[in-house]
């Protein structure tokens, strides 16, 4: 066994240094959260203010009820086509 597989457990005065480099990082990391929080935050809502739009656009139209669901069905499932059915190949 060779001494770089034994690791050594810091000295005090590392560990001080390691701790106070520990807590700048943080900070760092915290500070670049709220920025990239407060640049996206005007999108965000901009974005819930289109599909609240969207949602109240479609309700007036009809599509939707009160509760966001389609207000009629289609005439046939998505996968039907409406020139019947496929043909065979034999």
């Amino acid at each position: 066994m060779t001494d770089a597989a034994i690791p050594m457990p810091p000295l005090p005065a590392e560990r001080e240094q390691l701790l106070r480099d520990l807590a700048a990082l943080t900070a760092q990391c915290q500070t670049t959260a709220i920025v990239m929080f407060e640049a996206l935050a005007p999108v965000a809502r901009a974005l819930v203010a289109q599909f609240a739009e969207l949602q109240s656009a479609l309700q007036d139209a009809g599509l939707l009820d009160a509760d966001g669901k389609p207000t009629r069905r289609p005439d046939r499932p998505a996968w039907q086509s409406p020139y019947g059915p496929p043909t065979r190949r034999h």
